[in-house]
């Protein structure tokens, strides 16, 4: 278990409740996260065999730093299995990749697709046929309609709601609750404190 202060607390309790004692045995890394991948390399076993690891960082840094940390982590051959909080409610055929973290009481409804190391928080819903790219961030309660497409390392804030077949560039944030009915392209930066969207341009 690698991570940060509460986001670490909070996975490590969401992995002790699916799995019983006997089956895991998890050590956590607590990060700082200035330190980036430099601080795994003081850490060792994680290319014991048979071990797994799960990266728990909130959504700063665009989400990079947690895709960086789970590349590093796979260059080692470490499997990095999804966690699926009890209470989410995952309907059948929807695909998780690798390092996913779905939330208590999250529902993610058929032929969706959840990128790998994607966030999706508790109690968001995420409607039929929607595909999240990877390294995403679905804060709590967030929902996102039927057949919406969200890009790769995108945040979406408290209060979002995403309509039905909207698009969502990747490295948008937008953290300015509300509904979203038009799609927003690409590095665009959406929030309370500014009248506009901000969209970065050369980035």
């Amino acid at each position: 278990m690698i991570g940060h202060g509460q986001e670490l607390a909070r996975a490590l309790a969401a992995w002790r409740s699916v799995a019983s004692p006997s089956a895991l045995d998890l050590r956590p890394l607590e990060l700082d996260p200035a330190a980036g991948q430099a601080a795994l390399d003081g850490f060792h076993g994680l290319d014991g065999e048979g071990a797994s690891a799960f990266v728990a960082l909130d959504a700063r840094f665009l989400n990079g730093m947690r895709l960086d940390l789970m590349a590093s982590l796979r260059l080692r051959g470490i499997t990095m299995p999804a966690l699926v909080e009890p209470g989410a409610l995952v309907a059948a055929g929807v695909r998780m990749d690798d390092n996913c973290w779905i939330g208590a009481g999250a529902i993610i409804q058929h032929g969706s697709r959840i990128g790998f190391n994607t966030v999706i928080g508790a109690g968001a819903i995420v409607g039929s046929g929607v595909t999240i790219g990877h390294s995403a961030w679905i804060d709590e309660g967030v929902v996102i309609g039927r057949g919406a497409r969200i890009g790769a390392q995108v945040t979406l804030g408290l209060g979002v709601i995403v309509g039905h077949g909207r698009q969502i560039g990747k490295l948008c944030i937008v953290d300015k609750a509300g509904r979203i009915e038009q799609d927003v392209a690409a590095r665009t930066f959406i929030h309370a404190t500014h009248a506009q969207p901000i969209v970065i341009v050369g980035a």
